[in-house]
């Protein structure tokens, strides 16, 4: 497996929330192709992404939320070559254009069917002309840009399948606990140091969140109850989310597609290193194998799930690297997984929003709880209920109540959601 294009592609710097940042991705590429000012919008959007951009804050817009919004601000001011950093620079002018484009009814947006969970088509008019751009398959892979009708970009990859998946995801898929150990093992300098500095970028984010409430403020009240690493890390997780949620104004690192993935992944890993004195290099061998072990599960279950995956994958992902950094042996790692699952298993995803902070705090918690009854001898070993303590088995239980199991669910979710925000269907 070729690490150095798994972390290039699935662990980088992402600003907001990656829903939201692939519409306004689109629709920066869009606006690039439009031959005159952008007057209008209309977005078709993946049932995943409508959810996940409802009600989840903007950077730089002073708590401006939403799918339209990220439309509008992507088409006046976004920089389609920074791809998930797309929405860095957002003028105080842009954010009074782009709100009374919103206002005024000039973008909409539109829920379809039977495309992947990750699809955003935006289509931008403006002086008789007009322009269009497709994500699909990742939040900053874009697949087509037209303008006037006339394909002037498509993207034709032939390391990807027809779903838009890379062979090194393909590969990842099929992997045990004992591979992924050794391939954390096997990360080179470059690498090494890249995940060093998604700890610093994230561990920023949280500090801003620790020193003053953002969003529901769940790291901000948990850092004053005090306590031990197991509060530490719960605090530190969920004020990173807290301040990410509230559209602050700084990048994490993400992971599978996620900042709070990333975040999930990454800070418990941190603090239980800092913890226990861990050198650099344990440290980032043991953040290469939560972000592998992560993105298994993501292959498995997809990009985007009616379940959530922050607590879900990620917390799986960073169990296993505390293990490891605890001294551990990748049969542990396995059982601290099964461990974490089994008790997170069936939360759900109900769209992206500030009380995800409560969700990636309890997940960050719980990766350590389960870290810990690993390290000790204890946790899932056998079968309990649908858990196996195998890795590849975990992953395609959760897969299975994930994508069938669930469904109905998400739709439930979906309709609710819908009601309040007003989306049509095609």
């Amino acid at each position: 497996m070729e690490l150095r294009s798994f972390f290039e592609q699935e662990v980088k710097p992402a600003l907001g929330c990656t829903e939201p940042g692939a519409v306004a991705l689109a629709a920066a590429n869009a606006a690039r192709a439009l031959l005159c000012p952008v007057q209008s919008i209309r977005l078709r959007l993946s049932a995943n992404i409508f959810k996940n951009g409802i009600a989840v804050g903007i950077p730089g817009t002073r708590g401006l939320r939403g799918n339209l919004l990220a439309a509008a601000l992507g088409s006046l001011c976004g920089n389609p070559a920074r791809g998930l950093l797309v929405l860095e620079h957002v003028p105080e002018e842009a954010v009074k254009m782009a709100r009374t484009m919103v206002e005024g009814g000039l973008v909409t947006q539109e829920v379809v069917p039977d495309v992947p969970s990750v699809f955003v088509e935006a289509f931008l008019s403006g002086g008789g002309h007009t322009s269009s751009a497709v994500i699909s398959g990742r939040h900053d892979r874009v697949v087509e840009v037209r303008s006037d009708g006339e394909v002037i970009r498509r993207l034709l990859e032939a390391d990807t399948n027809l779903q838009g998946r890379p062979a090194y995801i393909e590969e990842l898929a099929n992997q045990d606990m004992e591979g992924l150990w050794a391939l954390a093992g096997s990360i080179d300098a470059d690498v090494e140091r890249f995940l060093l500095e998604g700890v610093r970028m994230n561990r920023d984010v949280a500090d801003q969140g620790l020193e003053s409430p953002w969003g529901l403020g769940v790291g901000f009240s948990l850092a004053k109850a005090g306590g031990d690493i197991l509060y530490r890390i719960k605090a530190i997780a969920g004020a990173a989310a807290d301040v990410r949620m509230d559209g602050g104004p700084w990048p994490v690192m993400s992971s599978a597609g996620s900042g709070n993935h990333g975040i999930t992944a990454i800070l418990p890993v941190a603090v239980a290193a800092e913890e226990w004195c861990k050198t650099p290099r344990e440290l980032a061998e043991a953040l290469a194998l939560s972000h592998l072990v992560t993105g298994l599960i993501k292959a498995h279950t997809g990009r985007l799930t009616p379940t959530c995956g922050c607590v879900i994958a990620a917390g799986a992902g960073a169990a296993a690297g505390i293990v490891r950094l605890g001294g551990g042996t990748p049969p542990q790692a396995e059982r601290a997984v099964a461990s974490l699952v089994s008790s997170l298993l069936g939360v759900l995803c109900d769209g992206a929003k500030g009380s995800c902070a409560l969700k990636v705090s309890a997940g960050a918690g719980e990766a350590y709880l389960a870290a810990r009854m690993a390290l000790e001898g204890r946790g899932v070993s056998d079968r309990q209920g649908v858990i196996l303590p195998g890795l590849g088995e975990t992953a395609r239980a959760v897969a299975e109540i994930s994508r069938h199991g669930m469904a109905a669910v998400d739709a439930t979710v979906l309709r609710l959601l819908e009601e309040t925000e007003g989306a049509s269907r095609p």
